[in-house]
């Protein structure tokens, strides 16, 4: 039964502070659990580990809804906006075969053979972060280590020039923030991407921006939307969530000391450390919107043609039927492998390898370097795009 939860349970602040009870009770509910959003358009959640990985690749379910409605074909009198363009040519807002062609296009600059060539400049990049660190003594990890890491590094791969970078994040906080609703992030990062393709269809280099621009004489070039797209996916995708994976390990570290411990005896544990915290803590909490296009029956219940499914990867990474003791966090578990949290499919997260690489080599130069960091306040969670900060000191904090 599903009518002891509220229908705005998930937006209430008691659920927000810790979403798990939430989704433990989801998995037991015996079916999807109807949820309004603020704005009041209805979803479904499913949280059990089974469930989720079947709508992950179910074939009803995916983004293009309208391609799969029958009423009202006819187009909109009034064209879309710019932002509404490239919004909706964004590779997460796309299904087969529009989002095979984009990824196909894009998918060689991720391969984990394009990926490990790039480990010793990353490792050099975070050893650099963590040296500032300790001459600060005292700092902010997500300012001063988890963000500007992953800002590099895709920066790099995608061509931006190091006097551009601090625009590049700007435009990336922003438009995840949803602060920016009159869409100027958007326009302005979008116009920086025409100006940037133009430089490199002039002078090319070793760069995504090149490569994709070069596509245009192969026949397989993107339309402008969809380059901008891309490129805005990568920056936000590409920035965002490793930032949460590196901030959450360690602040998940220095709150299990003994986990912290075993992590500073031996660094070559920071890869299992990256895997726990993508499973316990992971960067996405439900997947982007996907709707089901016809009606059909997932976790044991129906749910309704043409309506939202909300693919919980918290709930399924904390499922009882799959991770022993999965409250718990454990980074020598034996079963963090199946964890979802990069998703599944067609749509498992493109920048996997790099996220993982960039987390797992800034987590060996901290553990290596900084064997003394400490928290300098009690911090639950690091919730990024909220103000959320993790304030870190090197050695005891000094005697008043």
């Amino acid at each position: 039964m599903t009518d002891d939860f509220g229908p705005l349970e998930l937006w209430e602040p008691e659920t927000r502070r810790d979403p798990h009870p939430f989704y433990a009770r989801v998995r037991a509910a015996g079916g999807p659990v109807p949820q309004y959003d603020p704005a009041g358009n209805r979803f479904w959640i499913v949280a059990r580990h089974a469930d989720v990985l079947e709508g992950l690749q179910h074939p009803d379910i995916g983004h293009e809804v309208h391609r799969h409605q029958e009423r009202d074909r006819s187009p909109s009198p009034y064209p879309p906006s710019e932002t509404e363009r490239i919004s909706s040519r964004q590779l997460i807002a796309l299904d087969p075969p529009d989002h095979t062609r984009l990824r196909r296009l894009v998918s060689t600059a991720f391969t984990a053979r394009t990926v490990a060539r790039l480990e010793g400049w990353i490792a050099d990049v975070a050893a650099e972060l963590v040296a500032q660190a300790r001459r600060l003594g005292r700092f902010d990890a997500v300012t001063d280590l988890a963000d500007p890491l992953p800002v590099n590094v895709i920066a790099q791969l995608v061509g931006v020039p190091d006097e551009d970078r601090a625009r590049f994040r700007d435009w990336s906080a922003t438009i995840v923030s949803a602060s920016d609703y009159d869409g100027s992030a958007t326009l302005a990062f979008a116009a920086y991407v025409d100006e940037l393709a133009a430089r490199r269809r002039a002078e090319p280099r070793d760069d995504l921006i090149s490569g994709l621009v070069a596509l245009e004489a192969q026949g397989e070039a993107l339309d402008r939307d969809e380059l901008v797209a891309m490129v805005q996916l990568l920056l936000i995708a590409g920035q965002e969530t490793t930032v949460d994976v590196i901030a959450n390990a360690l602040r998940l570290l220095l709150t299990h000391p003994e986990q912290w411990h075993d992590l500073r005896t031996d660094p070559s544990l920071a890869g299992a450390v990256v895997e726990e915290t993508l499973r316990f803590r992971g960067p996405v909490e439900i997947v982007p919107p996907r709707f089901t296009f016809r009606e059909l029956d997932l976790a044991g219940g129906t749910i309704p043609a043409f309506e939202r499914v909300g693919l919980s990867l918290w709930g399924a990474n904390r499922d009882p039927e799959v991770f022993a003791d999965p409250d718990v966090f454990d980074v020598h578990r034996a079963d963090v492998a199946r964890h979802l949290a990069f998703g599944y499919g067609g749509h498992f997260c493109l920048g996997a390898p790099l996220g993982r690489l960039e987390a797992r080599l800034m987590l060996e130069a901290v553990a290596r370097e900084l064997p003394d960091l400490e928290l300098t306040k009690a911090v639950d969670d690091v919730r990024l795009h909220h103000g959320g900060a993790l304030p870190l000191q090197v050695g005891p904090a000094p005697s008043s």
